[in-house]
């Protein structure tokens, strides 16, 4: 199935190539939304994680501290409590702005629960194109706020908060970290940023030479973020708290770890985002891997999923003071 136009196939990591054949690259648009949800719904089943793993699921709706409707939290715990009082991880899914649910998330939050003894707190926020920014924000952080308020029936340590993400969730997590700065109102103490969407003038610029080919492309980014804003990406005075890339400093966010690969969509804004957070003081880890794209964590046992998995982890625990 090898494409002789390709510009990028032979760069892929073989490891992780098959993905490419097993999942065709689409452009995603308004007419393939609809679909691409049902897809998506169907090759992530409703997964019981209580069955995998020994850990308690609950399903909340907690107020939004912004008027706007309930907002639907998941809560993964160890059946068996590492801590007296458990650090949080507050999990915010991918899907470009326009998919995904915490379904995606539950095994890799039932992991951390049962392998570190977190707490682990999903949030269902809205979607774009039907609802637009801040609906996003105001979400995310109506439901950690909510967290924060209730630590005491969580059982979570409020000096042991870490926010992150993968794709688009890294993105809102990105974004957030910026809005709880500014407030004021508590604090967080990680950010853990995968794949992160960062940066809506990638969508305008001209294409990468070789990344983006694969998965999640320009056009596709170019559609979520468009969505997301509610008008044309690349224009000026847009909130740092939507596009994190837009932020004139980034100094006073938690220590970061970032990883991206070579290949993927991301790579140069990932790669900025990363200066920036050095050059404004911030503690940041950032690994690049070879040959990887946006669908890499397809591939748990691939050589540098496991030292993604590895690394990220440990720089959790590390700043959390759990090591």
């Amino acid at each position: 199935m090898s494409n002789p136009k390709s510009r990028s196939r032979h760069l892929i990591d073989p490891e992780i190539i098959s993905a490419v054949d097993l999942i065709p690259t689409t452009d995603l648009t308004q007419s393939l939304l609809m679909e691409s949800r049902r897809n998506q719904t169907q090759m992530m089943p409703q997964i019981d994680v209580t069955q995998m793993f020994p850990v308690t699921f609950e399903e909340r709706f907690v107020p939004s501290y912004f008027g706007g409707p309930e907002i639907r939290i998941e809560i993964i715990k160890p059946r068996q409590l590492k801590y007296e009082k458990m650090p949080l991880y507050y999990s915010i899914h991918g899907g470009g702005m326009v998919l995904g649910s915490p379904a995606g998330d539950r095994p890799a939050n039932a992991l951390l629960a049962v392998s570190h003894g977190f707490c682990c707190v999903s949030v269902s926020y809205r979607l774009a194109p039907e609802h637009v920014q801040p609906s996003q924000l105001q979400d995310c952080y109506s439901g950690l706020k909510w967290c924060i308020d209730h630590a005491e029936e969580l059982e979570i340590d409020i000096q042991k908060v870490a926010i992150g993400g993968s794709s688009a969730g890294a993105g809102l997590a990105a974004g957030l970290a910026l809005f709880i700065r500014d407030q004021k109102e508590f604090e967080i103490h990680h950010l853990r940023l995968l794949r992160p969407m960062l940066d809506d003038r990638t969508s305008i610029t001209p294409e990468h030479p070789y990344a983006g080919e694969f998965v999640w492309t320009r056009q596709s980014n170019y559609f979520g973020w468009k969505s997301v804003l509610g008008h044309e990406p690349g224009q000026e005075a847009v909130s740092e708290y939507y596009v994190p890339a837009r932020a004139k400093s980034l100094a006073g966010l938690p220590p970061t770890y970032m990883n991206i690969g070579t290949i993927d969509l991301f790579i140069d804004e990932t790669l900025l985002f990363a200066k920036q957070l050095i050059f404004d003081g911030v503690l940041v880890e950032l690994e690049v891997y070879p040959g990887y794209h946006h669908l890499s964590p397809l591939f748990a046992d691939a050589h540098y999923s496991k030292e993604g998995a590895r690394s990220s982890d440990y720089a959790l625990l590390k700043d959390l003071g759990l090591l």
